[in-house]
């Protein structure tokens, strides 16, 4: 009879303490579980998505999984560079025919006398804008030509650097777009917002009841 009760009794001690073992080893289990799902998922970071477009215009775009905005933001840039180059090309085509023609002209204002001891400009870059029989023109034209390659190399020096500016701009377009993108991708919108507009009344003392609206917002 004793060695029945301690029988039961060890084997009352033997499920107590493999029990608890066993809740033990499904508690670790569960936190080491826990612990690899939270070291899996990763949050986007709003800080390289700025960098990578600081870098490399495009790679923001391209962390934030945006691939579509990438076309549309290389087009502008080559747009703009293509606008940088063409200015450039125009605008020292205009400033060389200003200088040269400048020069033409100081020389057919001279007096006869003065052009024989004068050697006459042999540079006429202004040909490529507007070829003519220069020597044969009038004071007016002349004058008028001079007016419009001066008004000419100005424009388009002007052109070229507002399209620097806009370089620029679409550079820190690119990096605004990129952090606000990656803030944007890390808002939890989920269906407890909502928005409820309902009737309301509203008391005061100098106009009585009031009928109106209430806008209620619950997230």
């Amino acid at each position: 009879m004793n060695n029945l009760r301690l029988v039961i009794l060890l084997g009352l001690i033997f499920l107590m303490l493999f029990g608890k073992s066993n809740n033990a080893i499904s508690q670790q289990l569960v936190e080491a579980d826990t612990v690899a799902v939270e070291s899996i998922v990763k949050v986007h970071s709003p800080h390289k998505a700025t960098m990578y477009s600081v870098i490399f215009p495009g790679l923001g775009q391209a962390y934030n999984k945006k691939y579509w905005k990438i076309p549309i933001l290389y087009a502008g840039i080559g747009a703009t560079i293509y606008a940088i180059n063409w200015n450039t090309k125009n605008y020292k085509k205009y400033k060389s025919g200003f200088k040269d023609f400048s020069e033409f002209y100081d020389w057919k204002t001279l007096s006869a006398e003065e052009k024989l001891v004068t050697e006459k400009p042999t540079a006429d870059s202004y040909q490529k804008i507007l070829e003519n029989d220069w020597d044969t023109t009038t004071t007016s034209y002349d004058t008028w030509f001079k007016t419009t390659l001066q008004n000419g190399k100005d424009s388009y020096k002007h052109d070229r650097d507002l399209s620097y500016i806009i370089l620029v701009g679409v550079y820190v377009l690119n990096i605004v777009d990129a952090a606000v993108d990656a803030h944007f991708t890390n808002f939890n919108v989920n269906n407890d917002l909502t928005i409820k507009v309902e009737p309301a009344v509203s008391y005061s003392a100098f106009s009585g009841n009031s009928i109106g609206f209430r806008c209620q917002i619950t997230f």
